[in-house]
């Protein structure tokens, strides 16, 4: 019982601070890969909220795909891909 309310706390920290971030930038979009979206995610987030972030970048594409509705509710779309180059690199776009 305890693990649902830690992932439900997790969940709601995540939304947040995504909203957050999307709110802050001009266009209303953010683009980058999982380990951007968790500094960004620390510069916007309190100490205590920083405490409950997944402990890596595959652990966070975990959340960000169970929040992913969440955010699409709020009027936040979100959007996994690959860059086109020869390392294709993994990335998030967040829009409004």
């Amino acid at each position: 019982m305890a693990s649902i309310s830690k992932t439900n706390i997790v969940d709601d920290v995540i939304t947040r601070g995504v909203n957050s971030i999307v709110e802050r930038q001009t266009r209303g979009t953010w683009i980058g890969t999982m380990s951007e979206l968790n500094t960004a995610l620390n510069r916007v987030l309190s100490k205590k909220q920083r405490t409950l972030l997944p402990g890596s970048p595959g652990a966070l594409r975990v959340v960000i795909n169970r929040v992913a509705n969440r955010l699409r509710n709020r009027g936040i779309g979100v959007r996994f891909g690959r860059t086109t180059d020869h390392s294709r690199t993994r990335f998030v776009r967040f829009a409004q």
